[in-house]
């Protein structure tokens, strides 16, 4: 899957316990959820009754690269620097058959990210972030994220007045208001990954950033070394200001927020690599994605988790240990592999596996487990 979006309703159809009560839950007309293929297939499917079957889809001419949804609009990135643009038909359903095609100009360069930001959708295209009018089909607006011509913009994370942009083969985060499009800030993470794992955990491979997320009131970052990172945000009605004026790059000096709450265009995301959290728990290879996502949790009143909420019925457990519902975000990370960078990769254990006492070589499975496409999951408690 080369990208995905889901396309939300405020009024999800009713289902009964098999989905199937509600004639809408199997059409495109209910919330559905959107496919994007390196071979330019677009796959649309329910996302709230027989997940399986595709609804609707179609050949565009290169690899789907991103998708967002905004405001009853689809855009569709591809791989030939254009966009495609669908729409519902008047029964409501979406209608694929019928789309607008974009150019974001030439020479043509593939547009690597969007970001929904307010109602407008930013798009990295090379080294300039262009904001798209979904509605009027329009550039609004253009600017450079990077001087070099041969960058590329890679990620974007939107929260509050404040866009997060990452730049390919680059260790360093930059900020930029939302509507006025100022920089406002440079974050460099290479010192603090050294300066935690060393330089021998990391060989010879610098600090690039391949994965960029806002969750949990968090920027998570992941690194083509396989690192995560999460930085706290801050709002900027707690920011002290300091000698640097709030110039990009200055520093941010961070306070205790008692709301943990945060709705959109309330404040500006700075951040801060004095309060950032590098996890121990990482990939082989590159971070691939990050996915937020609500998440609800029993725990005891003494904090360990129940797995499931059949555990503890029946039994004559303590007052002190009765469940109690605890509300959080859950942050999964997915790449290649899983190493624990206080220990270290276990490559000399493994390779010893490949033969029997005999002697004799043995086949290896084609991917040992360690290599294996990992998921890992943190949970963030709102308190």
């Amino acid at each position: 899957c080369a990208g995905q979006s889901k396309e939300e309703s405020n009024s999800p159809p009713q289902e009964t316990e098999d989905g199937s009560d509600d004639p809408k839950a199997g059409t495109s007309v209910a919330p559905t959820m959107w496919l994007g293929a390196q071979n330019g297939w677009l796959y649309v499917h329910s996302a709230v009754a027989n997940w399986k079957k595709c609804l609707h889809s179609i050949k565009l001419k290169d690899s789907v690269l991103s998708l967002v949804h905004v405001k009853g609009r689809v855009l569709v990135a591809l791989a030939d620097g254009t966009l495609a643009i669908f729409h519902r038909s008047e029964g409501g359903q979406w209608d694929l058959s019928n789309y607008h095609l974009m150019d974001l100009g030439r020479p043509h360069h593939s547009i690597r990210c969007m970001a929904m930001v307010h109602d407008k959708v930013w798009c990295g295209y090379k080294n300039k972030i262009h904001v798209i009018q979904p509605k009027s089909m329009q550039i609004e607006k253009s600017f450079d994220a990077h001087p070099r011509r041969e960058s590329q913009v890679r990620q974007l994370a939107w929260i509050g007045d404040g866009v997060w942009v990452s730049i390919r083969l680059d260790s360093t985060l930059r900020l930029y208001h939302a509507l006025t499009h100022q920089h406002l800030q440079d974050v460099d993470i290479e010192p603090y990954v050294s300066k935690m794992l060393g330089t021998g955990k990391l060989g010879f491979s610098f600090v690039r950033i391949t994965a960029l997320l806002i969750g949990g009131n968090r920027l998570w970052v992941g690194t083509g070394n396989g690192v995560v990172i999460s930085i706290p945000l801050t709002e900027t009605n707690k920011v002290s200001p300091t000698s640097s004026g709030g110039v990009a790059g200055g520093v941010i000096h961070v306070y205790a927020d008692d709301n943990p709450e945060k709705s959109s265009g309330s404040f500006i995301p700075y951040c801060s690599m004095a309060q950032a959290q590098l996890c121990f728990h990482g990939h082989r290879d590159a971070v691939k994605f990050f996915v937020s996502v609500p998440g609800n949790v029993l725990a005891t009143l003494n904090g360990s988790v129940l797995d499931s909420p059949s555990e503890g019925q029946g039994s004559s457990a303590q007052p002190e240990a009765e469940a109690q519902s605890v509300h959080n975000v859950l942050v999964l990370s997915g790449g290649e592999g899983y190493i624990d960078f206080r220990i270290g990769d276990g490559e000399d254990d493994e390779t010893e596996e490949g033969e029997v006492p005999g002697g004799a070589p043995q086949m290896k499975p084609a991917v040992c487990k360690a290599e294996r496409s990992h998921i890992i999951v943190w949970q963030l408690s709102a308190h």
